[in-house]
């Protein structure tokens, strides 16, 4: 019988969730956060894995403010950075120096699979000038997507985290293989079946076939459809992926279509792109304490440039021609913009955007620009019923003693009780100067014989 491995983390389930708080699409500054104090606490561990060493160093990198205010800031943060990929690059190819003599580093990280534009990084941040702050951040970018697929993602698929985890890391594996497949066939302009990344191709599709296509949607939502670089993605003027994301998703989202027809994949892909796009709402992406305005701001346009991506890809979805057996059924359109058209009423430009392209191109909801009255004309209406109120209280604001607390200070009830009777002269003479009738009424109770009872009044003797 086998001894039972120890590991830090007191459950499968808190190791997942310590996944997500890293990696989901909608992770934010403050959950990794949280994510750092969790994995300092496992990696004070003998028996935490090394990755996850590895891991704490580059996300706590990754969260330092970018882009730096000051000389000093950048300064301190082209440090941290550099030193960050050194410690990764040589604590994934230490374990492998086994030999009598010491192998080259490239050597070793090739047969790991590690960029070699990480290795030269290592090389010039250890032995020659620091480089520059932008290439390292890309680098940190790319360790942190290394160990998301290399380790993390095979740990919960072998950790027994549940049979929902085990389906979403193969998920995610297949996409990120199909992602890679299909990338390079398009830069090389691959469209034969009988070559190697052909047959790389059908084998990946008879793959897919066997998986649960929920679990592939969401993988590609979370991994796929928008591109990691910003500059990669549509522009605010484009309401279409373009002709590589096209050619590298299409044929994936076509044969799930084929393969599952009683799944509506169609369905399934724009539910999930619209959760994401709601759930990643910036109300609930506020800026971590402590971000600078400019670093805010670059977070600000990250998230819409993210959102707005998901959003074209929804656009396609919505025509019919374009997307063939992919288009979205009418009642699942309605669904959508019900669900949209909700959330108008918060501060969104982008979903505002979202919204108005998608009503644009279909009758089952209103156009944005009716939708934008029918918001401000319910606005002012609350702007009138609030001015009601305020002018219906006007004259009867308490004001309110400034000490610490009112067990600890004496109560004055002369003077509580001279207050009492100035606000209720106050409401005689507003009732007084109210009009008569049932709307005057409206509000004011009855005595038992009819009378209507204006306020209230003070009783010499308390009744009970």
């Amino acid at each position: 019988m086998r001894a039972p491995r120890r590991v830090p983390w007191a459950s499968n389930a808190e190791l997942a969730e310590l996944y997500d708080l890293i990696f989901l699409p909608g992770a934010s500054t403050q959950s990794r956060e949280a994510a750092m104090s969790r994995m300092s606490v496992y990696i004070a561990s003998p028996s935490c894995p090394a990755f996850l060493h590895l891991l704490h160093a580059l996300v706590g990198a990754l969260l330092l403010p970018y882009p730096p205010t000051s000389a000093q800031e950048a300064n301190v943060a082209r440090m941290t950075y550099a030193m960050a990929v050194v410690r990764f690059v040589n604590g994934m190819v230490d374990p492998l120096q086994t030999g009598l003599h010491a192998r080259p580093i490239s050597h070793l990280a090739a047969t790991l699979g590690l960029p070699a534009s990480l290795v030269t990084l290592r090389h010039r941040a250890t032995h020659e000038d620091l480089p520059p702050l932008s290439l390292l951040r890309r680098a940190l970018e790319q360790a942190t997507d290394y160990v998301h697929r290399n380790s993390f993602l095979p740990l919960l698929a072998s950790s027994s985290a549940g049979v929902g985890w085990d389906k979403r890391a193969r998920a995610e594996a297949l996409v990120t293989r199909w992602k890679k497949t299909c990338k390079a066939r398009v830069r090389a302009r691959d469209v034969t079946a009988e070559s190697a990344s052909g047959h790389a191709v059908s084998r990946l599709k008879r793959e897919v076939e066997n998986e649960d296509p929920a679990e592939i949607i969401e993988a590609v939502v979370r991994v796929g459809l928008v591109p990691v670089g910003r500059k990669k993605r549509p522009s605010k003027r484009d309401t279409a992926p373009s002709q590589e994301a096209l050619l590298v998703w299409g044929p994936l989202l076509m044969h799930l279509a084929a393969t599952h027809p009683t799944a509506s994949i169609a369905s399934v892909l724009s539910q999930t792109v619209v959760g994401v796009i709601v759930d990643t709402a910036p109300r609930f992406q506020p800026p971590a304490h402590g971000m600078d305005a400019d670093a805010a701001e670059d977070a600000r346009k990250e998230l819409a440039s993210y959102r707005w991506a998901l959003g074209v890809w929804l656009r396609w979805l919505w025509e019919a021609d374009a997307a063939g057996e992919l288009s979205v059924p009418a009642d699942e359109r309605v669904g959508v913009l019900r669900r949209l058209a909700r959330e108008l009423v918060h501060e969104d430009d982008v979903l505002r955007r979202i919204y108005g392209i998608l009503a644009a191109t279909s009758d089952e909801g209103p156009a944005l620009a009716e939708m934008d009255e029918l918001l401000e004309r319910s606005n002012d209406t609350a702007g009138a019923d609030d001015s009601d109120e305020e002018m219906e209280l006007e004259g009867l604001e308490v004001e309110i003693g400034t000490g610490t607390s009112a067990l600890e200070e004496e109560v004055d009830v002369d003077a509580k009780v001279a207050s009492m009777e100035a606000n209720l002269r106050s409401l005689d003479k507003m009732l007084a100067q109210r009009p008569t009738g049932a709307a005057a009424r409206a509000g004011e109770g009855q005595d038992d014989d009819g009378h209507v009872v204006k306020g209230w009044a003070k009783v010499d003797e308390w009744p009970c």
